[in-house]
């Protein structure tokens, strides 16, 4: 039983994965569509009411030795609230397409998947869980399949997707030979190891790359932006409850990242460019879905660097928090259509305080853990200044000080997320003390702080309507960075769109199927 427990999850955990199973595999016995919904929202309902029982009980149980479980209870919790929100949302909306129980098959499939990551102690099926991930929402990429860009996100997405199966195989296998143990509670409870071996650099390395390709870092981010051709509810789950599965690993895998500077340098150097590029590309789209496309690249960048300067709690707040966000703006991406048509993404509208203006202030704070915070603030507290003020930089060069309402509540904004931001680390700075308090080197706080005054006073210059034609027509297509992607020999075949039926064949196929 001890074993079993192992794999799958403690407690009643492990039987959340066997649920949505169970619905996927009842899904396919049954043909007509309403009795595939009704056990897919029983399902989904009753995972998440026992995830919130097994968070409620880790709440009670929690120790200072555990902080593997409380990421994989937290991630439980959010993939299975998401899957009850996406199932109930879609079956209105794909009501009458003969897709539907190719629909619940792949997103109780992925939803497994994403279950069995979060709750497994053990990595070796840690890594065929995230695999499986990855081929549950293959078939979703393609519910219209007769769309060319359908195809080719989806084809993209299978490459990168089998890459980082590779390197995580080649992680997990270095890691079992020099530690001996594929315990992820056992593995994070050893000793610090100075120097770090040279089989463990290397899967450290290897587990960075596999996040920074999992996560649609820059330029392997193209399938992310393309996956658009898929229906609503397939684009909610993939960017709130998929593509941050390579935040919720680091955090488990926390111990081996904090030893590996050259791990951490290569999710600074992807997560930072990923994000400061991704940041202002989606500046130049007009395309809601794309632009929240593009920020999800934004937001993964950030969540990385934050992995990469140990504020491991952070990540996990920034995890939950932008799950739920973009979840949200994707099921309601009808109402913000209707809502950017009134207004810019910070406008420079007349009387308004240029963000120009402003940019320089708030960038000039950011330096403030620089000058200040490595000298007289302890390590975590002067990273989770640096992130603070980081986060709330777009916020306060946002603000229209001629609006005394809206100036009055961007300011109660700020001061509710540092509030919130203040609690969450106090409250994991004690229990996460082994992770959180890991030594950074003055050049990644530089790197971080500077990377991102110059995002930030770019981003002043680009709203303050100083670009010109071409560089905005360079950032609507995120610098070209995705063609030279598509110029890969493995990425020009096959022939999008010219082997698939159209019309009544199509329809015929999609019945028959």
């Amino acid at each position: 039983m001890d074993a079993f427990t192992g794999l799958f999850g403690p407690g009643l955990e492990w039987s959340i994965p066997g649920l949505y199973v169970l619905a996927a595999l009842m899904t396919r016995v049954v043909s007509a569509p309403e009795p595939a919904w009704r056990m897919a929202r029983v399902a989904s309902l009753a995972a998440m009411l026992i995830a919130l029982v097994a968070a409620i009980m880790a709440v009670f149980t929690a120790s200072a030795s555990a902080p593997v479980q409380l990421a994989g209870t937290a991630g439980l919790v959010l993939v299975t609230f998401l899957g009850w929100v996406i199932v109930r949302f879609a079956a209105p909306y794909l009501a009458g397409e003969p897709c539907q129980t190719r629909f619940l098959c792949g997103v109780s499939i992925t939803l497994a998947s994403a279950a069995l990551v979060s709750t497994t102690d053990n990595l070796a099926v840690l890594a065929l869980a995230w695999s499986a991930t990855s081929l549950g929402l293959q078939p979703l990429l393609t519910l219209y399949p007769h769309r060319p860009r359908a195809e080719r996100a989806a084809h993209k997405h299978f490459m990168s997707a089998r890459l980082a199966d590779i390197t995580m195989l080649g992680a997990v296998v270095l890691i079992a030979w020099q530690s001996g143990s594929l315990s992820l509670t056992a593995l994070s409870a050893t000793p610090s190891l100075t120097p770090l071996p040279t089989g463990l650099t290397i899967a450290a390395m290897l587990l960075a790359i596999t996040a920074i390709v999992r996560c649609a870092m820059l330029p392997l981010h193209g399938w992310v932006l393309q996956v658009m051709e898929a229906p609503t509810p397939v684009s909610a789950l993939l960017h709130a409850g998929v593509v941050n599965l390579g935040g919720l690993v680091l955090i488990k895998m926390a111990w081996l990242i904090n030893e590996s500077w050259a791990a951490q340098w290569l999710l600074l150097l992807a997560g930072g460019l990923s994000t400061a590029i991704a940041a202002v590309a989606m500046i130049a789209q007009s395309n809601i879905k794309v632009r929240l496309a593009w920020s999800t690249c934004a937001q993964m960048g950030f969540m990385l660097v934050e992995c990469a300067l140990g504020a491991w709690h952070l990540a996990l707040l920034h995890l939950l928090g932008h799950s739920l966000y973009k979840a949200f703006a994707f099921l309601n991406a009808g109402d913000r259509v209707v809502r950017a048509r009134r207004a810019r993404l910070c406008p420079n509208v007349s009387g308004a305080m240029s963000p120009w203006l402003v940019a320089p202030l708030v960038a000039a704070a950011l330096l403030v853990p620089i000058l200040h915070g490595l000298n007289r603030l302890e390590g975590s507290w002067a990273v989770f200044a640096l992130i603070s003020l980081i986060a709330l930089a777009p916020l306060l060069t946002g603000m229209r000080p001629q609006h005394g309402g809206a100036a009055l509540r961007s300011g109660l904004t700020a001061a509710a997320i540092v509030a919130l931001g203040l609690l969450w680390h106090l409250l994991f700075d004690s229990f996460m003390a082994p992770l959180l308090h890991s030594e950074r080197t003055t050049g990644q706080i530089l790197w971080v702080s500077g990377l991102f005054t110059l995002l930030l006073l770019f981003q002043g210059w680009l709203r303050a309507g100083r670009r010109s034609r071409w560089l905005h027509q360079a950032l609507a297509n995120g610098l070209y960075l995705d063609d030279l992607i598509n110029r890969l020999p493995g990425l020009r075949r096959p022939r999008f769109g010219e082997h698939r039926p159209v019309g009544p064949a199509l329809q015929e196929q999609e019945r028959t199927s």
